[in-house]
């Protein structure tokens, strides 16, 4: 599979100048994209530095029904 990086241009618009999604793709994200996700939003700011970030990675059929 041909998996492409996500550029600097990539990331501003989807993690830090943001906006909420109204549609998905309907294909699966490898774990190793899902760990660079995770390693990119750890670090985010949050209000008084509490974290509320909270990440559930639901990848089967029965894990989302």
């Amino acid at each position: 599979m041909d998996e492409k990086i996500l550029t600097e241009q990539g990331r501003d618009l989807i993690f830090r100048h943001a906006r909420t999604a109204n549609a998905w793709q309907n294909k699966p994200v490898s774990d190793d994209i899902l760990h660079r996700l995770y390693d990119l939003m750890k670090m985010g700011p949050t209000s008084a530095n509490c974290c509320p970030l909270r990440i559930v990675f639901v990848k089967t059929a029965d894990g989302k029904d």
